[in-house]
């Protein structure tokens, strides 16, 4: 049977997904996902500093002060906010632009100031002749996607087919390039307010409109069901090779960012966070397994290559890091340890889900940076000591469930390392 399945996804799946992680993109979405990553992070600061995370009624002479202090420099510290998670899809929008530009041989520079100007028109609003910035931020992310790639695919197809100014070789290319592009530059920005016109005739704006179509996907994406079938989706991944950070990351990605944004938000208002499933949610709970894989390894296993390998691989799992167990056990077509493998980072997910949704732990409101240590990052992405309790019960159930398997497997090693020695022995003997 494991014979025939291998066949199957060595034949019809693992090709499939190369092609979809390879597509550009998805590759560029992938970048321009992860290009407002400073901005998050440097929000998330802000935020905390102008929404000290404690309670409001609290007396202690520290947290009052905290509190008269954010009130006293609000102003400096909303424009941080502002400026960065306020204008994430800003800054998706550059990051998906130039990398897309540069993998259909387009002009980054260009396509990037004529994406902008058009995203601006078709996003941002007037009211009372005040320019309203409201959709840059997350309720803008897909639309930043959709319009970069339509910017980068429509304005190189007219420049492929001549709608440029043709200028002397000896003109330089910093000079020549904003020339020539200066009629389908003219064209496209015609032709997004034509479609600004349309859409302001029937009192629409993009961005809710796109929104609209993807909120059922949000609605089911915040969910246990799509905690457990995400995590357990991306580890099959991993098990037959394929790198399933990058094939689930470029699926998952676009929704995780502008949940984790829309926490930051929300947070900064005052607000609860509405969602339990962000960016921070499964960077820190759909990792945990490979330091659980390191501590089981350590403490039941006595084989030379298992050992060797856990010494190895511990420090990456640290920080997050899994590829080094992943190859080096190794994880990959291994079936020996496919059960618990598969078994226990949709377990983590799943519970993290329910005991965030149970009240047991809060939601996520700070984007940690990805290698930021698990045990420390837990904490860091919502200021909850409990999120903490239950990252350790999870790791200790995490190596329970591990135990039987890699000590099976530990066994199995051991014989054959001491079968290689007698064969050693022996030949050093001259027998």
């Amino acid at each position: 049977m494991f014979k025939s399945m291998n066949e199957w996804m060595n034949n019809k799946i693992i090709p499939t997904m190369g092609k979809f992680s390879n597509n550009s993109f998805v590759k560029s979405m992938q970048t321009g996902m992860t290009a407002p990553m400073i901005a998050t992070v440097v929000g998330s600061i802000f935020t905390i500093m102008a929404v000290p995370p404690v309670s409001a009624t609290s007396k202690n002479a520290f947290v009052i002060a905290w509190r008269e202090w954010s009130v006293a420099n609000a102003s400096w510290l909303n424009l941080g906010i502002a400026l960065t998670i306020n204008a994430v899809a800003l800054y998706a929008l550059f990051g998906f632009v130039i990398d897309y530009s540069i993998q259909k041989k387009a002009k980054p520079v260009n396509m990037v100031v004529l994406s902008k100007i058009i995203f601006l028109s078709l996003c941002a609003t007037l009211n009372k002749g005040l320019l309203t910035l409201d959709n840059i931020g997350s309720k803008g992310l897909f639309s930043a996607i959709i319009i970069g790639w339509l910017t980068v695919n429509c304005g190189q197809w007219l420049l492929d087919h001549g709608v440029k100014i043709k200028l002397p070789a000896t003109v330089p290319p910093n000079v020549a390039e904003p020339i020539q592009a200066l009629f389908m530059n003219i064209i496209m920005i015609g032709g997004t307010y034509v479609v600004v016109v349309i859409l302001g005739h029937f009192n629409l704006v993009l961005p809710n409109m796109i929104n609209g179509i993807f909120a059922p996907l949000f609605t089911a994406g915040d969910s246990f069901w799509a905690v457990i079938i995400s995590f357990f989706f991306i580890r099959v991944l991993w098990f037959f090779g394929l790198h399933g950070g990058n094939i689930g990351g470029a699926i998952l990605s676009p929704f995780l960012t502008q949940t984790m944004v829309e926490n930051i938000s929300a947070y900064a208002k005052g607000q609860t966070p509405p969602h339990i499933f962000t960016l921070v949610f499964h960077q820190t709970w759909g990792s945990m397994g490979m330091l659980a894989i390191c501590i089981a390894l350590m403490i039941f296993c006595r084989s030379k290559q298992l050992r060797a390998i856990s010494a190895i691989g511990l420090v990456p799992a640290l920080f997050n890091i899994g590829e080094p167990i992943t190859f080096g056990l190794p994880l990959v077509l291994n079936f020996n340890i496919v059960i618990p493998y598969l078994i226990i980072f949709p377990l983590d997910g799943g519970a993290a889900w329910l005991a965030t949704k149970m009240g047991l732990m809060a939601r996520t409101f700070i984007n940690v940076p990805s290698t930021v240590p698990a045990i420390f990052k837990v904490f860091l992405s919502n200021l909850d000591w409990r999120s903490v309790v239950v990252y350790l019960v999870l790791l200790v159930i995490d190596v329970i469930i591990f135990a039987p398997f890699l000590k099976s497997y530990d066994k199995r090693l051991l014989a054959d390392e001491k079968l290689e020695a007698v064969k050693l022995n022996r030949k050093d003997a001259g027998i």
